[in-house]
């Protein structure tokens, strides 16, 4: 499986919706992710999908792992890009 290189999961959006942190650790200041703008769509619903990233990239992999070694004829490249598009890898 691709190795991540990204700030481990779990993330999580602020009390305001505008920004997304990193897991909780003892430091008193948390790890921003991203912060979300104001401008343009609903950013709540923007935060709340850049803070479930980590998840939905290892559930991704691990479908396509599973896939493959099950043998399933399917196109999977679309998931392919998109794990490649977040790992900074080719598809």
């Amino acid at each position: 499986m691709t190795q991540a290189k990204h700030t481990p999961g779990p993330w999580r959006v602020g009390d305001a919706g505008t920004t997304v942190f990193g897991p909780k650790t003892d430091k008193p200041s948390p790890v921003t992710i991203a912060g979300v703008s104001h401008a343009g769509g609903d950013y709540k619903a923007n935060a709340r999908l850049i803070a479930a990233a980590p998840e939905l990239l290892y559930e991704a992999i691990k479908a396509v792992a599973l896939m493959q070694k099950a043998g399933m004829g399917f196109n999977e490249v679309g998931l392919a890009a998109a794990i490649a598009k977040a790992t900074g890898g080719e598809a």
